[in-house]
């Protein structure tokens, strides 16, 4: 904690926080020690690590671990739009202890999905920043003891052993990964940026679901034309109107086709339709 306090914070603000790239597929495992970026977060200062999220993908399921040995780095994770905006924060209230289990040890862990249901959105959740909260560090996690894993896990007798009492720290090993889950139905800790005119953008409309939060885009009002779609985000609907068809889920082919040109897509229809007639050959 000392050597914390005397740690300069690395930077003015979280846009100018040093971000790593993250991608699907992976899990990838972070320690975070003295020898990474300190930064003063409204819940106190705290070691972290900031992740640059894939912007053309499906929609994303993230696992934030944090690993359980001698101490544990309970993590907060904070999530970001394009323009850092925060858009939610994950804490005590996501994250459960999940005991030892095959080849996975203790862990505090949290799983939430990113959505990308229009790319280009720019209040799609862009950033995600792991770190501590100050207030948590003079706590403890109790976890399971080894008889007692033994003892649900066999049917055996538990013969009282006590389970630890693990001391929090400023410092850990973070373990994350992500999945691209290209249009499969998630879960309630999901955070939705929508189209909507005629609304303010930085206005949030909160869900009553837990941890979701529907976010409106910025667009303009009444009949403003829609831009040119990038050629990089045409090619991205293009596969995915494709994928879908080849699948056999043509209602989820025409979503997409309905979302790209409300993007500014003028190819998707021809796109679906040369994709239907090649399905049917």
């Amino acid at each position: 904690m000392t050597q914390l306090a005397s740690v300069s914070s690395c930077c003015r603000d979280v846009s100018s926080l040093p971000f790593q790239e993250l991608q699907p597929g992976a899990t990838k495992l972070v320690p975070i020690d003295s020898s990474s970026p300190a930064y003063n977060f409204n819940e106190g200062k705290s070691y972290f690590a900031a992740f640059r999220l894939p912007v053309n993908s499906g929609n994303l399921r993230i696992t934030v671990d944090g690993l359980i040995d001698k101490s544990l780095f309970n993590p907060t994770v904070m999530m970001l739009d394009s323009k850092f905006n925060v858009t939610r924060k994950l804490g005590s209230d996501v994250f459960k202890y999940e005991p030892a289990r095959m080849l996975e040890g203790d862990r505090m862990e949290a799983v939430f999905t990113v959505d990308r249901s229009y790319v280009g959105n720019p209040n799609n959740e862009s950033y995600m920043v792991i770190y501590t909260d100050s207030a948590t560090l003079d706590k403890t996690t109790t976890i399971l003891s080894p008889s007692k894993l033994m003892t649900k896990s066999l049917g055996v007798v538990d013969y009282g052993e006590k389970d630890p009492v693990i001391p929090h720290s400023p410092w850990g090993v973070v373990s994350v990964s992500m999945e691209d889950l290209s249009g499969v139905k998630t879960d309630s800790n999901y955070y939705k940026p929508v189209y909507q005119d005629v609304i303010d953008a930085n206005t949030p409309v909160v869900n009553p679901e837990p941890n979701k939060l529907v976010v409106p885009l910025a667009t303009g009002v009444g009949s403003k034309p829609v831009a040119p779609m990038l050629a990089e985000t045409e090619a991205f609907y293009q596969s995915q109107i494709e994928k879908a068809v080849n699948a056999g889920d043509i209602d989820k082919a025409m979503q997409l086709v309905s979302e790209a040109e409300r993007a500014g897509s003028s190819k998707a229809k021809a796109v679906f339709v040369d994709a239907v007639k090649r399905s049917q050959k």
